[in-house]
């Protein structure tokens, strides 16, 4: 059996919690300090950390599926899955500014395929932004929404998009972040070429989020994302 030293704390013996392990001829792990044996499971999406930790890079990158395929030893079907799960936990991570404000649901995260053109909420609150779809307000009643006085956020920190058009809540011709945003968004959303309606949400939570990191480097930003995929393993998401 050959001596392996496993380092940042990746692998822990089940049994001790020891990191120092054999590998046996099989492919197995025994444990240096209890002797316990034991395969090696692969990560939450059937394949290994160091794979998936490639993939997380290629997509923080902004590479487009082909190429992270050709790349790297997956399926289809497995990177589409991994993918859709990162994008669904950018939606979920709402800036601290935003947690007592910020409310979603489950129509947040897909659009009923009967609505034309989706009414998209941008809030701004202390250089952070977050954006979703506002399920619950409808095309009719755009005017008498953006009149209204009460509001969840002050009226200089919200805006509207609608059929590509941006309504400013306070009538304001200053550029601030939410146009930064937006202009960022609309540039994003051009590359792609065309998103289905319904995964339109997943999309926009990823640009969401990577507008408010967009200030740390790729290997910040790829621990960051690799935080929330154990967080959701430990939870056992499955989406």
């Amino acid at each position: 059996m050959k001596k392996i030293i496993l380092k940042n704390n990746e692998i822990k013996c089940i049994k001790c919690l020891k990191e120092s392990f054999w590998k046996t001829k099989d492919g197995r792990l025994k444990c240096k300090n209890c002797h316990y044996i034991f395969t090696l499971k692969k990560d939450h999406f059937n394949i290994s950390r160091k794979d998936l930790k490639k993939i997380i890079s290629e997509f923080i990158l902004g590479s487009s599926t082909n190429t992270i395929l050709k790349k790297n030893n997956v399926s289809k079907y497995q990177l589409l899955k991994i993918l859709t799960l990162l994008r669904f936990l950018m939606i979920k991570n709402i800036p601290n500014e935003f947690q007592k404000t910020i409310k979603l649901t489950p129509e947040n995260f897909v659009i009923d395929k009967n609505i034309k053109n989706p009414i998209i909420g941008i809030f701004f609150k202390r250089g952070k932004i977050y954006a979703k779809v506002l399920t619950e307000i409808k095309p009719k009643d755009l005017k008498s929404f953006i009149q209204k006085e009460e509001r969840e956020f002050e009226k200089s920190n919200m805006a509207l998009v609608y059929k590509k058009n941006i309504y400013r809540i306070n009538n304001s011709n200053k550029k601030d972040d939410i146009d930064l945003f937006w202009n960022y968004l609309k540039n994003k959303l051009a590359l792609k070429g065309g998103i289905r309606k319904e995964k339109f949400p997943l999309f926009l939570g990823e640009y969401v989020w990577r507008y408010n990191n967009r200030k740390l480097n790729t290997k910040e930003q790829e621990k960051k994302l690799i935080k929330l995929l154990d967080f959701a393993k430990r939870k056992n998401y499955k989406f």
